[in-house]
C-alpha cells in the first residue's frame, strides 16, 4: 500500500488545515445563532406593542439559562417562578449545536413538566403540534431557514417565520393553557 487511490482522503491531506479551520467556525455559527434566537424577544415586544395579540396580560419573555433558552410569550397571571413547572409557550433551542442545520432542535409550543397543567392537550385540541413529552404537552418542531438565508433578506424572513409561529402557537395555544391553569387552581385560590 503505497498509494492513496480515494480522492477524498487525498483531498482531505491536501487541505486539512483549512478544514480544521472551517471546522471551528461552527463554535462561531453556534453562538451567532443563539444570539439571533435571542433576540427574536425584541421582536415579540413590537408584537405585542402594535396590537398582534390583543389580550392585555400578555408578557414576552427571555430564558437564557441552561443550555435550552427560549424565548416566548406568556399571560402575568399564569404561575411563575416555579421552575420548570410553569406553563410558558416558548420558541426554544440548544445552545450548544444552534447553528440554523436541518437537524437542529428547534421547538415551539408549551412548555411545563408540572403534570397538572397538561390535562387539556389532548390530540384532537392541538393538530398543528403533534409532539408531546415529559416537558412538552404540545409541541412541533421549526424547520430551518429556506435556502442561502444569508444572503439577501434570507435571515429577515426566518425571523419573521420564526415570530409568526410563535404568535400562532400563542393563538392555537394559549387558551389551553388558560384552561389547565383554572383547572388546577384549588377552590381557595380562585379560577
Amino acid at each position: 500500500m503505497n498509494h492513496i487511490e480515494d480522492a477524498r482522503i487525498r483531498f482531505y491531506l491536501e487541505h486539512q488545515t483549512l478544514i480544521r479551520e472551517w471546522a471551528g467556525l461552527q463554535t462561531e455559527v453556534n453562538k451567532f445563532a443563539a444570539h439571533f434566537y435571542r433576540s427574536l424577544k425584541g421582536d415579540l415586544d413590537a408584537a405585542l406593542r402594535s396590537g398582534k395579540i390583543a389580550d392585555d396580560d400578555v408578557e414576552s419573555f427571555l430564558d437564557a439559562t441552561g443550555n435550552w433558552p427560549g424565548v416566548g410569550l406568556r399571560r402575568h397571571h399564569w404561575p411563575n417562578g416555579n421552575g420548570d413547572e410553569d406553563p410558558q409557550l416558548r420558541l426554544e433551542w440548544n445552545r450548544t449545536s444552534a447553528c440554523f442545520s436541518p437537524d437542529g432542535d428547534l421547538t415551539c409550543g408549551v412548555r411545563t413538566t408540572a403534570e397538572r397543567y397538561r390535562q387539556p392537550f389532548s390530540k384532537e385540541r392541538r393538530p398543528a403540534y403533534p409532539r408531546n413529552t415529559s416537558w412538552w404537552p404540545a409541541y412541533t418542531r421549526v424547520g430551518p431557514p429556506d435556502g442561502r438565508f444569508w444572503e439577501g433578506e434570507g435571515l429577515r424572513e426566518y425571523r419573521d417565520r420564526l415570530v409568526e409561529t410563535i404568535l400562532q402557537a400563542w393563538k392555537d395555544l394559549a387558551p389551553l393553557v388558560d384552561e389547565a391553569v383554572a383547572h388546577s387552581r384549588s377552590p381557595s385560590q380562585g379560577s
